[in-house]
């Protein structure tokens, strides 16, 4: 069954990026959704507890991965299929986290770990290209 292949997939690629079990059933499920659905039928699909759902749906709407319409009394919710504005993001929280990890170090050990910041550079300025423009990285020189 094709359609449970590209689900699990999917679902893959969700909780490589760090997203939960039930966050990745979620953002899978409507992605291939035909139309938007409701959290109770989300609920249903994916087997999950309807609160649990509710909970992961807001998480997933923070994120920018799911949208929120109404429609009379009810909410339906869809994905935002736009993948390579997911890896952007992803890509961005990947370089905050390396700088500030560089930035702690350089604050708590000095002039230690000068291998270890000088990869931190390295990954910073290649993520940084990937989207045609560089990141702003103090060249420095490591002894």
């Amino acid at each position: 069954m094709r359609e449970l292949d590209a689900y699990r997939s999917l679902k893959d690629v969700m909780i490589h990026w760090g997203f939960g079990d039930t966050e990745a059933s979620i953002y899978a499920l409507l992605a291939l959704s035909s139309r938007p659905m409701t959290a109770k039928e989300i609920s249903e699909k994916i087997g999950r507890a309807y609160s649990s759902v509710v909970n992961e749906l807001n998480k997933l709407i923070r994120y920018g991965m799911v949208t929120r319409g109404k429609s009379g009394r009810c909410y339906y919710y869809s994905a935002v299929v736009d993948v390579m504005k997911i890896i952007k993001n992803e890509r961005r929280k990947v370089i905050n986290l390396l700088s500030q990890t560089k930035e702690s170090l350089e604050r708590t050990y000095g002039d230690s770990f000068n291998e270890l910041k000088r990869h931190l550079d390295e990954a910073i300025r290649y993520l940084g290209k990937m989207d045609g423009g560089d990141v702003n990285v103090r060249k420095e020189k490591y002894e």
